[in-house]
């Protein structure tokens, strides 16, 4: 994610700023605007693993588990996501956020950070949201045919279809979502014997849902954007791959978006291949 594309993000933001809250209760131009930046904001704050910049205080009214239809229920997973990301990045917002828990804003405030406590109560409502959805989310949501992959056919990456691209959509907003719970667990041990095994499994999960993010693509190539959100943990997450049979498996998913949609992914290619040793490649450089 270059310059270019935090300038648009910009904006957009100014546009939207003045009427936030109509732009997501409304139909028109401003609410699609209002829901492609947040989903761009998403990705590249995600990317950079920078403060969150698009205010949230709008989507209040997304913030439940009342019966909806499957693109409100998608948008919601959306919105969880912009939540994990805040509360791993913190955000720009003018006013203080509902939970506190971001130290700065866009108009140079500071805001004390959060305790430890506070900061795991957070957390937990995040899981929490996640538990509850798995409970409550709408059977549309499940795949319509799923199979895991057959390793002795050199497959890496599970089959699952989706009858409509908001549910692909959604649900990998959800796993990005994960990715970060997972990393972010303010209960990991920092030293002591078992802070190595708790790593190796953090790296585990991770891989397992980059490794799915990437079914979901593949599998519904009827909705694009799947492949850049599998780039965007590919290229965060893919440095944690030791086997060789998947390393090429998710450079073959970039080379896909980058000949069949001019995404670029080169020097994301490039990178992986240096942190993963490949001959020919140096990490260091």
């Amino acid at each position: 994610m270059g310059e270019d594309s935090e300038s648009a993000l910009r904006g957009i933001q100014v546009f939207l700023d003045a009427q936030a809250i109509s732009a997501v209760a409304g139909c028109g131009l401003r609410h699609a605007a209002y829901w492609i930046a947040l989903r761009q904001e998403i990705i590249t704050a995600f990317s950079k693993q920078r403060t969150f910049r698009l205010p949230l205080g709008p989507c209040e009214p997304y913030r439940t588990f009342e019966p909806a239809d499957d693109y409100v229920w998608a948008d919601r997973l959306v919105i969880h996501c912009a939540d994990v990301l805040q509360y791993c990045f913190g955000s720009e917002e003018e006013n203080p956020p509902r939970d506190k828990f971001q130290s700065t804003s866009s108009m140079g405030v500071l805001y004390p950070p959060p305790s430890t406590d506070k900061r795991v109560a957070r957390y937990e409502e995040l899981v929490a949201f996640q538990t509850l959805w798995a409970e409550m989310g709408p059977p549309s949501f499940k795949p319509i045919y799923a199979r895991g992959p057959d390793r002795a056919r050199g497959e890496v990456f599970p089959e699952l279809w989706y009858l409509n691209n908001c549910h692909v959509a959604g649900l990998q907003f959800l796993e990005l979502a994960r990715i970060l719970l997972t990393v972010y667990n303010p209960k990991l041990p920092r030293l002591g014997p078992g802070q190595r095994t708790a790593m190796r499994t953090v790296d585990r999960e991770v891989r397992t849902i980059v490794l799915r993010l990437c079914g979901m693509a593949l599998s519904n190539q009827h909705s694009p954007p799947g492949l850049v959100n599998a780039f965007v943990a590919i290229g965060m997450c893919g440095d944690r791959f030791t086997d060789r049979l998947e390393q090429e498996a998710l450079l073959e998913v970039l080379v896909k978006l980058e000949d069949e949609h001019a995404y670029p992914t080169t020097s994301t290619r490039e990178l992986l291949k240096g942190a993963w040793g490949w001959d020919g490649y140096d990490a260091s450089e």
